[in-house]
This record gives structure tokens, C-alpha cells and sequence, in this order.
């Protein structure tokens, strides 16, 4: 027993033990899903019968127009969340790191709030948000301007546009600290000596904080 407390106790083996519950969770929730996941990819499963069918699945796969369907839509969601979340957090960053802005601890917690929202929660409520019904809140708003109501989520670039909202609600406060993070660790000398050089608002962001 006293051996067994001295090992743990021990500054070689306590930081196994702290981290040993993440490390079985990560094992057993992702490490033996995946390769399980792997292996029933070669397989043909049904109710009381298992058979190996090896590259079946992914021949058929290839074939597949919704699984092309798919890949198309997932990299057309990915280059515009690139090109939605990486300028505008970092203009919030730049405007969160100048003196123009009072309370900035409020507006950060106010901008990151969103990423401590529940998946299901945020899911729920944008569902609404855009559902197909004429009082639904997008709806209202497109009816303020004469237009007819919309089926939001059915439609091939309003409900791409739907994702890209909630996305960007979601995680524009999170990049934005990224970012923030990395402006405070440059040198305010830095912006000194360009000031006293003459470098425009504009050069100093993008030599030195774009830069950096």
C-alpha cells in the first residue's frame, strides 16, 4: 500500500496518472471506433449476418451520385467558411486590439459566447430561424421587403447560406481570439517606429500585424 501511494505520489509517475483518464477515453470513444469503422467498410452487415465483401463498398460508393453530391457540397462549404472566417475575425482582432473600442471584455464575451452554445441548442434555434413558415424570423425580414417567403432549407444556395450563418455565428468570436492573441504578442515598438517612419493605418496593418 505505501509503495503504491509513493508511485503515485512520485513526480515521474503522477503526470501518467493525471492524463491516463484522457487517454483511456480517447482510446475506447475514438481510437477503437475508427479502426471498427475501417473494418466494417469492407463488409456487408445485416440482422444475424456478417460477410467480408472487401472493395464492394467503395466501388459502389464511387458510383454513388449523392456521395458525389456530397463531396462537391462539403468543399463548396469549406472554401467559403475560408473566405468568411479568416478576414473578418481578423478585422474584429483589430478593432478589439485599437483604443476606439470601450468595454472590449464585454464584446469579447459577447462575440465568443456563441461557441459555449449547446450544438443542439444552436441547431434548434436556426432551424426555426429559417423554417419554411411565413412568421418564421428570416421569412419576416425577406417579407419586409415585398418578397414572398422562402423554403430557406430545401433550396440548393439558400440552405448553403443557412450553414455558412450559423457557422460563422459560431466561430467568429473563437478565430477572432486566435487572432487577438497573436497581436498582443508584437511589439508595440513595432507600430511606434512605423508611425515616426509615416506608414499609413493600412501599411502598418498589413507589415506588421498581417505580417507578424
Amino acid at each position: 500500500m505505501k509503495s503504491l501511494k509513493k508511485a503515485l505520489y512520485s513526480q515521474k509517475v503522477a503526470p501518467y496518472v493525471f492524463v491516463l483518464p484522457f487517454i483511456l477515453s480517447f482510446i475506447f470513444f475514438w481510437i477503437y471506433p475508427l479502426f471498427s469503422t475501417i473494418k466494417m467498410s469492407f463488409q456487408s452487415i445485416l440482422p444475424g449476418e456478417i460477410e467480408w465483401v472487401g472493395l464492394d463498398n467503395y466501388r459502389k460508393l464511387l458510383k454513388d451520385s449523392v456521395f458525389h453530391l456530397a463531396i462537391r457540397n462539403s468543399f463548396t462549404y469549406m472554401i467559403w467558411t475560408l473566405i468568411l472566417l479568416i478576414p473578418f475575425p481578423m478585422i474584429f482582432a483589430c478593432i478589439m486590439d485599437g483604443h476606439l473600442v470601450k468595454a472590449k471584455g464585454f464584446f469579447k464575451a459577447l462575440l465568443y459566447m456563441p461557441a459555449l452554445t449547446s450544438v443542439v441548442v444552436a441547431g434548434t434555434l436556426f432551424r426555426l430561424m429559417f423554417a419554411e413558415m411565413e412568421t418564421s424570423q428570416m421569412n419576416q425580414i425577406v417579407q419586409w421587403f415585398g418578397l414572398e417567403p422562402v423554403k430557406w432549407l430545401k433550396g440548393k444556395h439558400t440552405g448553403m447560406l443557412a450553414l455558412l450563418v450559423i457557422c460563422c455565428w459560431r466561430w467568429t468570436g473563437v478565430n477572432m481570439l486566435y487572432y487577438l492573441s497573436g497581436l498582443k504578442s508584437i511589439d508595440k515598438s513595432l507600430y511606434e517606429s512605423a508611425e515616426i517612419d509615416g506608414a499609413s493605418g493600412f501599411k502598418r496593418f498589413w507589415y506588421i500585424r498581417f505580417h507578424c
